[in-house]
């Protein structure tokens, strides 16, 4: 780490004949995001984690697919911080037939941010979407909330926001986790599935496509590796952040403070994965690899872009759909695999008329904590709704601009029908929480009858001791009647009739009553009867 901050402070030192960046003016990225905070309150988490300590940061990884003239899939090599700054600063070198480059970044930390964004000019809104709040707070503006849909549109670049559904092993209970890394990322767990505990995992994939004033790509290098305005080179440069694959190691956040325990989890894939997107091989043309890595989202992005090309992708001028066109079809299908989790909830918050029953009296804390699940996932299908909502904004404009749309429409074809899905399955489950309301009424009213049931018999018992009560409390003035006198048994003799008594005067048998007038009455029509 301290031999990449050396590098960071030589680079910035010799970059005396590189064009003007906002570093030379106001002192650094995070000099600047400072000031632009007290305009656009929504960069405060930027701000914030660009003053985190490098020291507890964990580093990143930089990946850097290159483009060449000739064919075949594109050439990779890994970077670090220095390695950053020398392909991107004055002293750029690289091979003759180099078109283009792609950066791809794994859980970008403040250092990468601090060079990328004073290097390239780079809108600080793209960071601060990419990081965003994982934790709503009512004093804290999120910048995916703020940002108004117009100037979405305006961007040169894309920020994807989506949950990948995961399986846990040892999850107790319904806890929010953080990832660790250094973007903390929520996990949220879930109510147990059929005996299985799933988990939803917030990620991130924000794509960047920058210009300059004449509208051609950053990453210029002249013929003597200097700036040259008259004599200019372009190596292109394409800029990918990702999140840091799943692992089992995350943090247990206390709900009254910001106090965080380790936790580790047996995390994988819920049924595998996303299903690859790619068109099936067949069986005569059928290769030998796995497939992507699918719990690395930076593995993924680099078997895709090694495979093949994306449709429309030209390397001399790539547009912004074309670098995010394999980042929408992982959404896509991390999305599907989202409404197949939605399916199986709604079939686990089913309740049938055989479901109330007595044996379910006693678990009424179970269905009123299946109606606040319920309500998570009404307030989990509208986030989820907005950001379908903004990807499929951004195929429609996207395709005015975009050579190829046949592509960009089909893409948008998906996120249309996903959406559609997404407020079926949302109406059902809100549907639901009048349901489990109802069944919770339906419990109070059964409770309710058991407890009359109890005082009921409470009655009947009264009924059998105040007579006999009374009648003991009458004969007790005379000694011939008490225990062991001659007259011992008139007491049984009265108090017995006399609980009878009351007992049929307090509650007559209506049945018998009626029984027994049925009699009477055949009785009397049976004489007069002509044979």
């Amino acid at each position: 780490m301290q031999s990449q901050k050396q590098a960071h402070t030589s680079y910035t030192l010799n970059r005396s004949m590189e064009k003007p960046c906002l570093e030379d003016r106001i002192g650094s990225y995070k000099s600047f995001i400072a000031i632009r905070t007290q305009r656009d309150p929504e960069l405060r988490n930027l701000y914030e984690f660009l003053q985190t300590d490098s020291v507890v940061q964990r580093s990143c990884r930089i990946v850097c697919p290159e483009f060449s003239s000739a064919p075949g899939p594109p050439s990779r090599q890994s970077l670090d911080l220095d390695g950053l700054a020398s392909i991107l600063g004055a002293k750029a070198t690289g091979r003759d037939d180099l078109c283009g480059r792609l950066l791809i970044v794994e859980d970008i930390s403040n250092d990468i941010i601090e060079t990328l964004g004073c290097l390239l000019n780079i809108d600080q809104f793209f960071f601060a979407s990419h990081i965003d709040t994982f934790q709503i707070d009512i004093a804290r503006r999120r910048p995916s909330m703020a940002t108004f849909p117009s100037k979405t549109r305006a961007q040169n670049f894309l920020n994807i926001h989506y949950h990948r559904v995961v399986e846990l092993e040892n999850a107790e209970s319904t806890h929010t986790l953080l990832r660790d890394m250094n973007v903390p990322r929520k996990v949220r767990i879930l109510p147990k599935f059929k005996g299985t505990n799933i988990g939803l995992v917030r990620h991130c994939n924000s794509i960047l496509k920058a210009e300059t004033k004449d509208g051609l790509w950053l990453g210029k290098r002249g013929p003597t590796n200097q700036w040259d305005s008259k004599h200019k080179t372009y190596i292109l440069v394409g800029l990918i952040l990702v999140d840091a694959p799943i692992s089992n190691s995350c943090f247990l956040q206390s709900p009254h403070n910001n106090n965080t325990t380790p936790l580790t989890l047996q995390i994988h894939l819920f049924q595998g994965g996303f299903q690859d997107f790619l068109s099936e091989p067949s069986f005569s043309n059928i290769d030998h690899k796995s497939g992507p890595i699918r719990s690395s989202p930076l593995e993924s992005f680099i078997y895709y872009w090694s495979l093949q090309q994306p449709p429309g992708f030209n390397v001399d001028c790539p547009t912004l759909f074309s670098l995010s066109y394999y980042a929408l079809r992982i959404d896509v299908a991390e999305w599907m695999t989202y409404l197949e989790l939605m399916y199986h909830c709604i079939q686990q918050y089913e309740y049938s008329p055989e479901a109330i029953t007595l044996a379910s009296i006693g678990h009424i804390e179970t269905v009123t904590a299946d109606i606040h699940n319920l309500q998570r996932w009404g307030r989990r299908s509208i986030a989820t709704a907005r950001k379908i909502r903004y990807a499929v904004e951004f195929l429609k404009y996207r395709m005015i601009k975009n050579e190829d749309k046949e592509i960009s429409a089909l893409i948008r074809q998906d996120y249309e029908e996903i959406a559609l899905n997404l407020g079926a399955y949302s109406h059902r489950l809100e549907t639901m929480v009048s349901v489990a309301t109802s069944l919770v009424q339906a419990i109070d009213c059964r409770r309710s009858l058991i407890e009359t049931m109890n005082i009921s018999r409470l009655t009947y018992l009264a009924l059998i001791f105040i007579p006999s009560t009374f009648v003991s409390g009458l004969f007790s003035m005379n000694d011939k009647i008490a225990p062991g006198g001659n007259l011992f048994g008139l007491y049984f003799a009265i108090s017995i009739p006399l609980c009878i008594l009351v007992f049929l005067i307090a509650h007559p048998p209506t049945g018998t009553l009626g029984v027994f007038s049925a009699w009477v009455r055949r009785s009397r029509v049976i004489p007069n009867c002509k044979v």
